[in-house]
């Protein structure tokens, strides 16, 4: 009795031990699983959020605002800066989102994610960026028949976006020699230029604050061909005052001339591909649109423009051009030859086949906000031609005027910027369906969209500006911003 007591006895303490043993051991593994369930209830309040500012972002929002997509920030930081924003129950557990709003479109968000005694927050950097074609100094269709999309030598200062719809792998997209490239800021500006526009935003490279146009470049298809002097970016110069490399190159099919990849000064380096799949495609006039205050459906887009504006039938103004007014009450436009001032508000429709703007030695100042159109469809193609020969600028300096709190729009199919006159200004908002000339010294603060672009030999400059993807002129195409969400930073942590 005595051994079988002690036997028994042995046998409880170790079925004790034995039990303790799947207690802790049960407890470990649901505090796993809840380790699990709380990083994936955080994740859940990240996307949520994501989605909620996606959606701010096109309803003309910012991040700074006091409401997100309709959900109010609270107005009362912590010592770090943290709003608190949403809470919600998600399953067994809950997560709860802060906001430390940067800038405008720059946020930091921090989700905590609560699973019984567990919880787990990530804390997130997101950065805004608006794909919309105006926000890019050109934005670059399908080619021509030659295949090429930019022909001759350009300094484009800001992002460069080339779909190459009709392009091989082995075609060149663009080519850039000589001192033709792509800069990163407003670097030999004009001074009568620089003071029509905002200046150049700044960020913070290498330890230093430097003016940078945020440049990123993207070639859907077709090389890039660099030779001889010709540069994407530059190459680092500590000390001065503005950032000289790109600050991303996507280009899928790499790098031809004497010089290829190089000559690339990019930030991501060389080596990566086109990044925005079929996200995008060229806005075209014969697109069909519905519009959306009041969901009327048009076949084209250029039937909108049509019947929501005003139609006038001249093919000049210059000085030679005595005064005119027109008006239907929303949109109008009015000439004065004596001040060599154009006003114009709303949707301009030209009822000609061309519109010559300017005499050679002539500086034509605009004020308002309004789009010229001189454009008709024929079997599917669009035809028409808007000449600019003199400075053509927005009146006043920037910000009580210049561009583009004055900002003129010309919509046609092709389009010649002074291709006869050297050392001309302008600023304005420039879509042609099939190409853009500009082959002389012009320089252009603005954004270029066209299918095609002959930029001749003698180095235009043109020069993003990048607060006109959000202060567009009435009637442009694809005027509505397109957004993405970029994540730069993600860290875990645990508590």
């Amino acid at each position: 009795m005595v051994i079988s007591l002690a036997i028994a006895t042995v046998i409880l303490l170790l079925l004790g031990v034995f039990l303790g043993s799947i207690i802790v051991e049960r407890k470990n593994i649901q505090r796993s699983f809840h380790y699990s369930q709380a990083l994936y209830v955080a994740e859940a309040g990240i996307e949520k959020t994501l989605c909620y500012l996606k959606q701010h972002l096109q309803d003309g929002g910012v991040w700074t605002d006091s409401m997100i997509n309709g959900e109010t920030v609270v107005d009362d930081p912590d010592e770090d800066g943290w709003r608190s924003f949403i809470n919600s129950s998600l399953g067994s557990g809950s997560y709860s989102v802060e906001l430390r709003p940067v800038s405008a479109y720059q946020i930091w968000v921090k989700s905590t994610g609560n699973v019984d005694d567990v919880s787990r927050s990530i804390q997130v950097f997101v950065e805004a960026q608006n794909l919309s074609p105006w926000n890019n100094s050109i934005y670059a269709g399908r080619g021509s028949a030659a295949g090429t999309v930019i022909s001759g030598n350009a300094r484009i200062h800001g992002s460069v976006h080339i779909l190459g719809d009709e392009l091989e792998s082995d075609d060149v997209a663009i080519s850039f020699t000589g001192t033709a490239g792509i800069w990163n800021n407003y670097e030999g500006m004009p001074a009568e230029l620089a003071t029509k526009i905002p200046p150049c935003p700044t960020t913070t490279f290498n330890g230093e604050t430097v003016e940078s146009l945020g440049a990123v470049v993207r070639v859907k298809r077709g090389k890039v061909a660099l030779s001889g002097t010709g540069t994407v970016g530059q190459e680092d110069v500590p000390g001065n005052s503005f950032k000289e490399t790109v600050d991303a190159v996507y280009i899928t099919d790499g790098y031809g001339g004497n010089k290829g990849a190089a000559n690339v000064y990019s930030d991501n380096g060389t080596g990566n591909t086109y990044d925005l799949g079929d996200l995008l495609e060229f806005p075209s006039l014969t697109d069909p649109y519905i519009d959306p205050d009041t969901g009327v459906e048009y076949p084209t887009y250029l039937e909108y423009l049509s019947d929501n504006s005003v139609h006038i039938s001249i093919n000049e103004i210059s000085s030679k051009v005595d005064s005119f007014s027109y008006s239907d009450g929303t949109n109008s436009i009015s000439w004065d030859p004596n001040t060599g001032v154009l006003n114009i508000e709303g949707i301009v429709f030209v009822d000609t086949d061309s519109l010559d703007i300017g005499e050679k030695d002539e500086t034509i100042e605009y004020t308002g906000n309004g789009s010229i159109v001189v454009a008709r469809i024929s079997d599917s193609t669009v035809a028409g031609e808007i000449r600019v020969h003199g400075n053509l600028l927005a009146q006043g300096t920037y910000p009580a005027g210049g561009f583009p709190t004055n900002s003129l729009g010309l919509i046609t199919g092709d389009l010649y910027l002074a291709t006869g006159e050297s050392q001309r200004l302008m600023t304005g908002v420039f879509f042609a369906e099939n190409q853009i000339i500009s082959e002389k010294q012009t320089e252009i603060a603005g954004t270029f969209v066209s299918n095609y672009f002959d930029l001749g030999s003698q180095v235009p400059r043109v020069y993003q500006v990048p607060e006109l993807a959000t202060n567009l002129p009435p009637g442009m195409v694809a005027s509505s911003p397109v957004w993405d969400l970029v994540i730069t930073q993600w860290n875990e942590s645990t508590s």
